[in-house]
């Protein structure tokens, strides 16, 4: 009967452990998803940002389009797996038939746009107050960011920058 008694007692220390840890393990997740979406929100703004100065310089190579892109893609899939709003967003209709330098370019300038106004979307600057339109833009926005930012990595190899530059 005594190894019973011994075998429950660690049984019901053990499971005060857990329930003790659960709440530290909740916390010590809560800080790396909020260090990780940091960390995202911060690299898909500075490499859009990038993108667009090299793009306007005419300094952007077919292999660095590839890669921004898809370092864009992968922040804004990062970020709206972080984002816990449900499905607000809408997708909207991207041109992937992206083979001439305007249309390079008009890609180029769109995502950078869609990336700014994710970025400055009101829903990220105040946490008091949630407004349900302002978080499905911003929804909207990371969808679009997505799918451009796919469309324009598929097309990478055929990048030919704009001899006319669009301000």
């Amino acid at each position: 009967m005594r190894p019973c008694l011994y075998l429950l007692m660690a049984f019901l220390l053990i499971g005060q452990f857990y329930i003790q840890a659960q709440p530290e393990q909740r916390d010590r997740e809560r800080a790396m998803a909020r260090q990780q979406f940091n960390k995202s929100f911060r690299d898909i703004q500075t490499i859009s940002q990038q993108l667009l100065r090299e793009h306007e310089e005419k300094r952007l190579t077919p292999r660095r389009l590839s890669k921004d892109a898809r370092s864009i893609n992968k922040c804004a899939k990062t970020l709206r797996s972080l984002i816990a709003l449900g499905s607000l967003a809408t997708e909207i209709k991207i041109d992937k038939e992206i083979d001439t330098a305007e249309k390079f370019d008009e890609s180029i300038r769109r995502l950078a746009k869609l990336v700014w106004d994710f970025a400055h979307n009101p829903v990220h600057q105040n946490n008091k107050v949630f407004d349900t339109d302002e978080a499905a833009r911003a929804q909207t926005d990371l969808l679009t960011i997505i799918n451009l930012s796919k469309a324009i990595e598929g097309k990478a190899k055929g990048y030919v920058s704009s001899s006319v530059s669009t301000q």
